[in-house]
């Protein structure tokens, strides 16, 4: 992780000044390690009717029916991303957080979802379009995997997190939710939320984002009400426990020791004071991932690199604790 200390101290923290150095530092490590990405094979299925409904599974070698799923939502300013990144040679990632969970026994799946429209790509999407797709992924789980009784944890990394942020508090999903976290017998049950590095509001934001968060939520009382920190606000505001939400008591946090305050750490800090004040400590976990930038913790996994590996190991225990 020398060389993302090195990165901060030249380019600073601003994500725009450190995404393609950041690629540009993992891919030989990535590269040098492919051989075991590549041992753990993914199959991909549809998830949706929209072409961008699709998600690849990472089965764990030792899976059977009571094996852990982790379902990992990857990042990209709401405007970019795919579970299969470009700027890494050969197919590597996301396939390394695919490989790196499924060989510690947990079945990975990594799902792409609705983009907003700018710039001339995107699918349209449009809040809470993020959460329906975090709701549909669930859906087509239950199905897949029909037999046994299977722990499920989401993992929200940035834009991804922001939308598993909306499937866990947006009203609109709290049938489902409950279905998940009340179930007793065989099926899914979702046992716990990690966000990483997520922009849990926008309040200094850069302008640059603007178009993007009025395209996705609406004017800039949308946005403050939409946005993470505004939906727990409501949650807040309601009066209901986490039972009635179907909120699941397990919530990881996590945020880059480099990740930029203005717009990740500040953001992400808020979120977890007002998460202790309207659901207290019990089953919060608020983690700083030491050498990390906003760009590095998934590039991490499978490099080689034990320092930067290490939130991984620390979700796989969280995991196991549950």
């Amino acid at each position: 992780m020398d060389e993302i200390r090195n990165l901060n101290t030249t380019s600073g923290q601003s994500i725009t000044a450190i995404l393609p150095s950041t690629f540009k530092i993992f891919a030989p490590h990535l590269l040098k390690n492919k051989t075991s990405i590549k041992s753990i094979p993914s199959t991909t299925h549809a998830y949706g009717s929209h072409p961008r409904q699709e998600l690849d599974v990472y089965r764990s070698p030792t899976d059977t029916l009571s094996t852990p799923i982790l379902i990992f939502f990857h990042g990209g300013g709401l405007i970019r991303g795919d579970k299969i990144s470009p700027q890494i040679p050969e197919n590597l990632v996301y396939a390394n957080v695919g490989s790196f969970f499924a060989q510690r026994g947990i079945t990975t799946v990594i799902p792409n979802y609705r983009r907003v429209d700018f710039q001339g790509g995107g699918e349209g999407a449009v809040f809470p379009s993020g959460g329906e797709d975090v709701a549909l992924v669930l859906e087509w789980l239950e199905g897949f995997f029909e037999e046994g009784r299977r722990e499920v944890y989401l993992l929200g990394n940035s834009a991804g997190g922001i939308h598993v942020s909306t499937f866990l508090m947006h009203e609109g999903f709290r049938e489902q939710r409950m279905r998940y976290t009340a179930k007793t017998g065989n099926g899914i049950v979702v046992k716990g939320i990690a966000d990483l590095a997520v922009p849990c509001h926008f309040e200094e934001a850069e302008e640059s984002r603007g178009e993007v968060l009025k395209t996705y939520y609406g004017d800039e009382e949308d946005v403050k009400g939409k946005c993470v920190c505004g939906l727990l606000e409501s949650v807040g505001k309601s009066g209901k426990g986490r039972e009635e939400l179907g909120i699941p008591r397990k919530m990881w946090m996590g945020i880059g020791e480099f990740d930029p305050d203005d717009e990740i750490a500040g953001p992400m800090k808020a979120f977890a004071g007002k998460w202790k004040e309207v659901f207290g400590e019990e089953g919060l976990t608020v983690e700083i991932l030491k050498g990390h930038n906003h760009i590095s913790p998934p590039m991490s996994l499978m490099s080689g690199d034990k320092e930067g590996e290490k939130w991984g190991e620390d979700i796989v225990k969280w995991i196991e604790d549950a």
